[in-house]
C-alpha cells in the first residue's frame, strides 16, 4: 500500500501562515481536532507547529500567544515522506525519528500529511492480509 492512499489531502490539511498569531493556530488545531497545523506560504511547506511545541514555547515561557507569531516557534527542519513511499519507509522513518506526524511532498509542493493515527489501521490492515496468505491451506 502505498502513502497517496491513506494520506489526508486539500481540503482536510490543516495549515496556517507563518504571520498567525500562535493562539490562531491553536484554534485551528482545537476546531479540526489535530495535534498539530502544517505552516505554509506560497503554496509552500516552512514547517510545521504542534500542540506540544505551544506548551513548551509558549506557555511555559509566559509568552502571550495571541502575541507570538508562529515563525518564532515552529519547527523549520521537517522531515518529509514521498506519496508514493510504501507503509514501511514511512513508518520506519516515523520510528527511527521519533515523529508521528509526517507531512507529504512531491517536487517540492505539499501534496497530504500522514500521522500515526492515519498508519496504524493501515500496517494492520497489511499484516492481517499477509498473516492470512499465510495462514491459508497450500494448493495442491
Amino acid at each position: 500500500m502505498r502513502i497517496r492512499e491513506i494520506m489526508k489531502r486539500a481540503p482536510d490539511l490543516v495549515t496556517c501562515a507563518p504571520a498567525d498569531s500562535v493562539m490562531d493556530a491553536a484554534k485551528k488545531m482545537e476546531r479540526h481536532n489535530v495535534g498539530c497545523v502544517l505552516i505554509t506560504e506560497g503554496g509552500g511547506l516552512k514547517g510545521i507547529l504542534t500542540d506540544r511545541d505551544i506548551t513548551l514555547s509558549v506557555v511555559a515561557k509566559g509568552k502571550v500567544p495571541g502575541d507570538t507569531r508562529v515563525r518564532d516557534v515552529m519547527h523549520t527542519h521537517v522531515l518529509t515522506g514521498g506519496p508514493d513511499w510504501d507503509l514501511l519507509q514511512a513508518t520506519q522513518l516515523m520510528a527511527e525519528k521519533k515523529i508521528r506526524r509526517l507531512p507529504i511532498q512531491s517536487n517540492g509542493t505539499l501534496e497530504g500529511f500522514v500521522s500515526l493515527a492515519d498508519l496504524a489501521p493501515a500496517v494492520q490492515k497489511e499484516l492481517d492480509s499477509f498473516f492470512a496468505i499465510e495462514a491459508a491451506p497450500a494448493g495442491r
